[in-house]
């Protein structure tokens, strides 16, 4: 029979506080001679040693506790892995799919001598499949994962990315979880507010940089000339540049960011939506 640690947790200190309490009524009573039993020395003396087993067994439910605490976690990470698992796995059916129509038109030119047109065609599909597969690498597996499958669904949509990375991440497995959910919500809001700008503004600046403190992770994307967002909005709860009702992604981030004791800086200057969020490396690194 499988037992449910948190049940066993709840009834395990609620009798102990339960007993204490009687403890400390018979204490009380015991002063006034009222309702005292017969052998109340041995009374307090079985109660205490149910307090210490109570307690011992208290020791073993928070250890227990604390184990599959981390077992969650590493489901966690090996479920976020999995996913990105299989973005790259229909990526690449993807590109498996279309070869070989791009190898027909390929022969065909071929057999037609038009070696113009062939090279043309081959700059073009060379474009299409961008190897930014192989040039992401942030120093966290997850976060390349992300960043690659979020790049090429952005291309799709004819949203351009530009990655700088200057420096390389370390995160511990006990908060690559929260990185994960900043990362991916603000590339979310981002690539879907410039959805529907003009052709040329559809663009995304993503760069991660370091100082001796902190990491720093900015995103940025143009403004449509007609979008204000006044100043006293910018951060707050249920804000989004993208209509009422939809900034949850902006206040996740927030609550994540605050969780890791970092900090979150938006700015919309020069028609430019622009948000950094800087975090502690000590906190980001720790195990």
């Amino acid at each position: 029979m499988k037992i449910n640690i948190y049940k066993a947790a709840v009834i395990i200190f609620v009798t102990q506080a339960l007993i204490n309490v009687i403890l400390q009524n018979n204490n009380y009573m015991k002063s006034y001679a009222i309702l005292q039993p017969v052998y109340v020395e041995w009374l307090e003396l079985i109660l205490g040693l149910v307090i210490v087993l109570l307690n011992l067994a208290g020791v073993v439910i928070i250890r227990t506790l604390y184990r599959k605490g981390l077992e969650e976690e590493k489901l966690r990470s090996a479920e976020l892995k999995y996913a990105g698992i299989i973005e790259k796995n229909q990526i690449y059916r993807q590109h498996h799919h279309d070869l070989r129509n791009h190898l027909t038109v390929i022969d065909g030119f071929v057999h037609l001598g038009k070696y113009t047109e062939l090279r043309e065609y081959l700059d073009s599909y060379i474009d299409s499949i961008d190897d930014v597969l192989l040039k992401v690498n942030t120093g966290v597996d997850e976060v390349d994962i992300l960043l690659s499958t979020k790049i090429q669904e952005a291309k799709q949509k004819n949203v351009e990315i530009t990655l700088q990375l200057n420096t390389k991440i370390t995160c511990s497995k006990r908060n690559i979880v929260n990185l994960i959910a900043i990362i991916g919500n603000l590339l979310n809001n981002a690539i879907e507010a410039v959805q529907e700008l003009d052709p040329d503004l559809k663009r995304v600046e993503i760069i991660f940089n370091a100082d001796p403190l902190e990491y720093i992770f900015e995103f940025t994307n143009p403004l449509s000339a007609n979008e204000m967002i006044p100043y006293r909005n910018l951060g707050a709860e249920g804000f989004s540049t993208k209509g009422e009702d939809r900034g949850q992604g902006l206040t996740i981030v927030r609550k994540l960011a605050e969780r890791m004791k970092g900090s979150i800086d938006i700015d919309t200057a020069g028609q430019q939506f622009r948000i950094t969020i800087a975090i502690p490396k000590h906190h980001l690194e720790a195990e």
